[in-house]
């Protein structure tokens, strides 16, 4: 006999948006008993990182659903969604300005996201420094999990859910449950290092102006440079490219340590980008310390496995993607609302189906959206690297823009509209 989804025991372990978002779309749907599980020890001990831009069609399906409209439109950013092209001679070359009346892909802060979803949560709802470690079936159909504090020194008492999802990332342990490890994520041959920068706007103008509240890039010498601002006025760049995966580790730095900032600040610019211009080296020396090391890894595009009838996962756990096409946290949250949706659908009729075989719907629903995305993405990566791939993605990014940038002012135009849906509160 089915238990109602409103009565089962629901353990989401990790608590990044996909997982705070399904709790909250639970709730919302009459789920009485969902617990997160997360790691961290408290909710501001993990640094949030850069921001992102949540698609009309994707994430924000996932915020309308959680009914936090209000709370996204006042936290998101249109401006972020202005992309500009560099050379390394900190040239402009060309800017897709953003057009906020037409915003659909709005930038924000990934700890704005969270908090946003989070404080909409029910009390009590997330369980801090849970460390998964383990979980088996029991009877009754009934799972139970086993957690540590995040040292691993104390034993968290057992924890007895019959829905498990794991939202636990790339490098998920709740993963080989649901595909008896038959498939992990792969190694892109990208690493990436990340460095942040505080108060842009006066300490680096020339980067802030280039960077125009959105994204740059400067594609140059097999390196890739993306700078991003924040919604505190911050900027956070990073560099990628094309190394073996123990680039970082071989290069005799740790660059989660603060004691050997300099080294590593000297090693970026004499060794990284030389011949960049100066105002890319200033921006490594004014850095906050450690920079963070990314290595890049995605889901291979064949895995399909067999549903489990009480168990799954979501987001990055399911299927990791690289960062090249802003696709990432928009699938997960998607992932997220269409579970939601499937779990909740028919829990009210005599007749619903059972868990697995809503499990089987979503699991061959998400990853076929995923491929899709992956394919996108495969094709940006590819591109970014190309000696002339800045052309490539000039032209993908900034379509029309792309051809009538030299030709009349653009950007004056959009300021005048922007300025003009601002004044007669169209926009903010």
């Amino acid at each position: 006999m089915n238990k109602n989804i409103k009565d089962m025991k629901i353990a989401i372990v990790g608590g990044g948006p996909s997982g705070l978002g399904l709790a909250r779309v639970l709730q919302l749907r009459g789920c009485k008993y969902v617990k997160i599980y997360e790691r961290s020890a408290h909710k501001y001990s993990r640094l949030q990182g850069s921001s992102l831009d949540l698609h009309a069609n994707l994430g924000q399906r996932l915020i309308i659903a959680a009914g936090l409209q209000d709370q996204f439109k006042a936290v998101s950013r249109p401006d972020g969604e202005c992309f500009s092209f560099c050379d390394k001679g900190g040239n402009l070359k060309i800017r897709k300005p953003y057009l906020k009346i037409s915003s659909k892909r709005p930038e924000i802060d990934r700890g704005d996201l969270r908090d946003i979803i989070m404080d909409s949560l029910l009390p009590d709802t997330i369980e801090w420094d849970y460390h998964f470690k383990s979980l088996k079936q029991i009877e009754n159909d009934q799972i139970e999990l086993t957690f540590t504090n995040n040292d691993g020194t104390l034993v968290r008492d057992p924890v007895i859910a019959d829905l498990v999802i794991g939202c636990d990332g790339v490098h998920s342990k709740v993963r080989k449950y649901v595909t008896l490890d038959q498939f992990k994520p792969e190694y892109m041959g990208i690493t990436m290092i990340e460095g942040e920068v505080v108060d842009a706007k006066n300490t680096c103008p020339e980067i802030y102006n280039l960077v125009n509240q959105g994204l740059m890039f400067v594609m140059e010498d097999g390196i890739v440079m993306i700078a991003q601002q924040k919604s505190d006025g911050n900027i956070v760049f990073s560099f990628a490219q094309k190394v073996d995966k123990d680039w970082i580790k071989n290069q005799g730095f740790d660059l989660s340590s603060t004691s050997n900032s300099s080294d590593i600040k000297q090693f970026l610019k004499n060794k990284l980008i030389p011949s960049w211009s100066p105002i890319f080296h200033r921006l490594i020396d004014l850095s906050i310390t450690p920079f963070k090391p990314r290595v890049l890894y995605r889901a291979p595009i064949n895995q399909e496995w067999k549903s489990q009838p009480n168990i799954t996962i979501i987001g990055d756990a399911a299927h990791s993607i690289s960062p090249f096409a802003g696709l990432g946290c928009n699938i997960a949250l998607y992932d997220s609302y269409e579970l939601a949706n499937i779990l909740t659908k028919d829990m009210d009729s005599i007749s619903q189906k059972s868990l697995i075989e809503k499990i089987q719907v979503f699991e061959k629903s998400m990853l076929n959206r995923w491929r899709t995305a992956a394919k996108e993405t495969m094709q940006n990566e590819n591109s970014v690297f190309l000696p002339n791939g800045i052309d490539a993605l000039k032209k993908r990014i900034g379509g029309i823009y792309y051809y009538f940038n030299c030709i009349l002012s653009v950007n004056k135009v959009v300021n005048y509209i922007n300025y003009f849906t601002d004044l007669i509160l169209l926009t903010k």
